[in-house]
């Protein structure tokens, strides 16, 4: 949770860096170790890099973009959680509604995951409720 509130300042000028969907698209099929040297571009033109690996070393984490990708994977794989253990509650027409709003990243999501997620539900619930609480 910490990590969260250390590090959004940085995510912010990351999330600058891809103004349209298309070019979203393109950074995140790119390798890791590409992204990572993208991202780490921009954090020095940006004076940001030192305060960067300063918060991910002090968090254990490899890299500001490892953060970012392990971030997005848990919160598509809640997302997914959460929709398709509400499909079993709706019917076939709601359903197919939700189905096409949703984001296709979170459709993509993994059982595996969901798994995850299903496992750790009680935890990260605690984890949801303390971060929103700004704990």
């Amino acid at each position: 949770m910490q990590t969260n509130r250390d590090i959004a300042p940085i995510v912010q000028v990351v999330d600058s860096m891809n103004a349209t969907d298309a070019e979203l698209k393109a950074f995140e099929v790119l390798p890791s170790l590409e992204q990572d040297q993208r991202i780490n571009t921009l954090l020095k033109e940006n004076n940001l890099l030192e305060s960067a690996n300063e918060i991910t070393q002090k968090h254990g984490w490899k890299s500001v973009g490892e953060y970012m990708r392990l971030s997005t994977k848990l919160g598509n794989a809640i997302a997914a959680y959460f929709l398709f253990g509400n499909l079993g509650r709706v019917t076939e027409e709601q359903e197919k509604q939700l189905k096409e709003k949703a984001d296709p990243a979170v459709l993509a999501v993994p059982k595996s995951d969901i798994d995850f997620i299903k496992k750790n539900e009680k935890a990260l619930q605690k984890y949801i409720q303390a971060y929103g609480a700004g704990r």
